[in-house]
């Protein structure tokens, strides 16, 4: 390969940059901007896979610079992408998390194959129809669907106390006050909203315990079960508003890709005067990447239910 002019290159390289960051911008204001349909394929991976092609024919028209020059750059473009995702469009630290491999991913997949066919004179017309691909794809991605699989979590604790006395700590857990709350990988890091406050309303079957969150997150779980010291079972309940857009506009824990379906305590009694108290969430999901969702799933429900299962034991034991 000839040796390059660095005045050339610059050239190159600012609008190239320029045009790929203002081109991500315009897809994902396209893509996820007011949708209310999860579009994985055409806005994780077709949209950086577009993006890198943007860079890469604009930045290198024959595809003479070696590949590492042009993964460099796309993983800055994917960089500024994100911080601007959370800046100007209020994008939440869950869907950055989430999105971010994908992103990457297919940034550079894009590079490659953009690169690739750069190289050779026949094909060097088919970037423009890998810049437009995820602006096709979109509208027709919401007519796939996916199979719907459930899938649970389980957390266990065990506590230095009888069953009735842990039993009212169970049911209504108010007030929880930020040093009560251990750090964690999701609240603290990816910024999920934290428990604070859990009444009930109401005893036995039927009964709703309102559930408030940090960040106005709000929702109820109505009782399905209500074996007293033994086991509390409930449904999840959620309105339009128990999410605020600006907690996570994209992942709707009540839809037909992901339902928070319901949830349980059981609580055992040990031979030792202690007990065993078990925390249950069922939920089901339907995406073409199921096993990367689910795989969040545990992580994000391992630290909402060792956050509060630690709140449980530290208020009872500290209790005598």
């Amino acid at each position: 390969m000839r040796a390059f002019d660095s005045s050339v290159s610059w050239k190159r390289l600012l609008p190239a940059f320029a045009l790929a960051v203002g081109y991500a911008l315009i897809l994902y204001a396209s893509i996820w901007l007011g949708s209310d349909t999860l579009r994985l394929l055409s806005g994780l991976i077709l949209m950086s896979m577009a993006t890198a092609s943007v860079f890469s024919a604009i930045a290198d028209p024959k595809g003479e610079r070696p590949l590492r020059f042009h993964v460099k750059w796309i993983v800055i473009v994917i960089l500024v992408l994100l911080v601007l995702s959370v800046i100007f469009f209020r994008e939440g630290g869950i869907c950055v998390a989430m999105a971010a491999p994908f992103f990457f991913m297919g940034a550079i997949i894009g590079s490659a194959l953009t690169v690739l066919v750069l190289r050779h004179q026949s094909t060097r017309k088919l970037p423009p129809l890998m810049i437009m691909l995820p602006l096709l794809l979109a509208p027709l991605e919401t007519y796939f669907t996916y199979e719907m699989v459930d899938d649970q979590f389980t957390s266990v604790i065990e506590i230095d106390a009888s069953p009735a006395d842990i039993w009212a700590e169970t049911i209504e857990i108010r007030n929880i006050a930020p040093p009560e709350r251990q750090r964690t990988f999701s609240h603290d890091v990816v910024g999920v909203p934290k428990p604070v406050d859990a009444r009930m309303e109401g005893q036995g079957v039927g009964a709703v315990r309102q559930l408030q969150w940090t960040d106005g997150v709000r929702f109820q779980e109505v009782v399905t079960e209500w074996d007293e010291n033994r086991r509390l079972a409930w449904d999840f309940r959620f309105g339009p508003d128990s999410i605020p857009d600006h907690v996570e506009a994209h992942i709707d824990v009540d839809s037909s890709y992901l339902k928070l379906a319901r949830g349980e305590y059981v609580l055992e009694p040990l031979a030792d005067g202690r007990s065993r108290l078990t925390l249950t969430t069922h939920y089901r999901i339907a995406t073409p990447i199921n096993a990367y969702c689910q795989l969040w799933g545990r992580i994000f429900l391992n630290d909402f239910h060792s956050t509060v299962l630690k709140v449980i034991k530290t208020r009872v034991e500290s209790r005598g």
